[in-house]
């Protein structure tokens, strides 16, 4: 069915534009590319939706909305604790973690939201958890760089947007 739609959309495209450019414009040609490219660009759209809720398991754990909630907690928990950490490298080591085996399952399971509640509860959600993982970035970096003082600003400035994605979440 992807094949249909990615096929529908770019022929039916590529139709419209041809039509839509001769002098003058074949409106009936056009028309039928057009609806060629809704039509692929519906198929496309469901497709990826399917995809999305079907938890295939490249999340990790999270295999649903409630899966994908507990893990944003999950982070706030890992990044509290890495902040209480006093030594350098236990804070290096914590922020590590908490990119590779927290924050990246959530980013890749980022769809299962959109498709559930659509694209602006997904901004709403992803903007700041977006901030919060370069801010984590940030604050690896400072550690890496000999700033450790920096670098727990960075993560406290994670938690915050953290606070924020939370926040955001979608009440249904």
């Amino acid at each position: 069915m992807t094949a249909l739609g990615w096929v529908l959309f770019l022929v039916g495209t590529l139709v419209a534009s041809a039509a839509g450019a001769r002098i003058p414009p074949s409106w009936g040609v056009f028309g039928v590319g057009a609806l060629g490219a809704v039509v692929g660009a519906f198929l496309l759209r469901r497709e990826m939706a399917k995809a999305g809720s079907a938890g295939s398991g490249t999340h990790g754990s999270i295999k649903d909305l409630a899966d994908l909630r507990a893990a944003l907690d999950a982070v706030d928990e890992s990044i509290q604790g890495t902040l209480r950490t006093a030594d350098d490298d236990a804070l290096k080591a914590g922020i590590e973690t908490t990119l590779l085996e927290q924050v990246v399952p959530v980013v890749e399971a980022r769809l299962l939201l959109s498709s559930a509640h659509g694209v602006e509860a997904y901004a709403r959600v992803f903007t700041p958890m977006a901030a919060c993982e370069r801010c984590l970035n940030r604050a690896w970096s400072a550690l890496v760089d000999g700033h450790p003082a920096e670098s727990r600003a960075q993560a406290s400035a994670a938690r915050y947007h953290l606070a924020e994605a939370i926040r955001a979440w979608p009440a249904r």
